[in-house]
């Protein structure tokens, strides 16, 4: 499984794999209990392959850390998200010597956690490698082909000048102030 094929979903617990995408909707399965979902182009959608850990140094790829996570346990499940917070927190630390805790909350590192190990039991760890198609050199090539065809731009078309016939001023004349004798009022005949 490539790790671009792995979704976290906002408002939604564990992982999904992508089974068809289209312009409004992704159709998606569990990793949890394998249930098939659609989900609309307006919930925020967060690909495993995009997400990045905060360190003191440079933000680290979440890829990056499952693989040590993998490399460390030797291929087994970790501690629970279920356990407490400072026994993630030493998990982690472990793994990564610098990470970020200002910026990096418990409630991310258990998430991580719980990843890790809906990873392992879906036998998805290590990740397959991406296809050179989708690789940033690809990404680059298609942004190097927007760029010459949007540099040949035709020249604007010239606009004809029309002449207008001249518009004759207003006189500046003061406003009649409306008399109060026969103004607007409505009179009863009686």
């Amino acid at each position: 499984m490539k790790i671009s094929e792995v979704l976290a979903i906002s408002g939604k617990p564990g992982l999904f794999k992508v089974l068809a995408s289209s312009a409004k909707n992704l159709v998606v399965e569990s990793m949890l209990d394998g249930k098939r979902t659609s989900v609309p182009g307006s919930i925020r959608v967060s690909s495993l392959n995009d997400i990045t850990m905060y360190t003191l140094k440079d933000d680290v790829p979440l890829q990056e850390i499952l693989l040590k996570m993998h490399k460390k346990t030797k291929g087994a499940e970790v501690l629970s998200h279920n356990s407490t917070p400072q026994e993630i927190k030493d998990f982690v630390d472990s793994v990564i010597t610098n990470l970020d805790h200002d910026r990096v909350y418990s409630s991310d590192l258990r998430k991580l956690v719980q990843w890790y190990n809906i990873l392992i039991d879906q036998k998805a760890l290590p990740f397959d490698p991406e296809d050179p198609k989708e690789s940033e050199d690809g990404e680059e090539k298609d942004a190097t082909k927007d760029k010459s065809t949007t540099a040949k731009k035709k020249p604007a078309a010239k606009k004809k000048h029309v002449a207008h016939k001249p518009v004759a001023k207003k006189r500046a004349s003061a406003k009649a102030a409306p008399s109060k004798a026969g103004g607007n009022k409505a009179t009863k005949k009686g």
